[in-house]
């Protein structure tokens, strides 16, 4: 099991999302760059395809920030999106209005990445 966040998880995200055949439209391109304490990730949806990296984005169109404990309890379906970003817990800095045009994109990786989720360990 890859422990959550490590360079396995990101691996493993990596492979689910590149299988997925999600993408944007031709000439389009939207990374999210996701801090978690100290760790950094990205998505990139291009035509091409989507891929997951860690590290920082080149160019993020949103970066969000939140704690360990924050991300893993909306990975577990114990905490909302939308509720920790009210509440203060989830931060974020970007062009919100990339996010809402490529929300159907994003809603989609929850599926693609059940299976990951499914085999993390959150403890680690």
């Amino acid at each position: 099991m890859p422990g959550y966040l490590s360079e396995e998880w990101i691996q493993e995200a990596d492979a689910a999302l590149r299988a997925s055949g999600l993408c944007t439209s031709q000439g389009d391109h939207f990374a999210v760059e996701q801090r978690v304490g100290e760790m950094v990730f990205h998505m990139v949806f291009d035509e091409n395809g989507a891929r997951v990296s860690s590290g920082p984005a080149t160019d993020p169109a949103m970066v969000f920030c939140q704690s360990r404990a924050t991300a893993v309890a909306i990975a577990l379906g114990q905490l909302s999106a939308e509720e920790a970003v009210l509440n203060g817990e989830v931060t974020f800095e970007g062009d919100p209005m990339a996010l809402l045009s490529h929300r159907r994109l994003l809603a989609n990786t929850e599926d693609v990445f059940a299976e990951v989720r499914a085999r993390t360990d959150w403890d680690c």
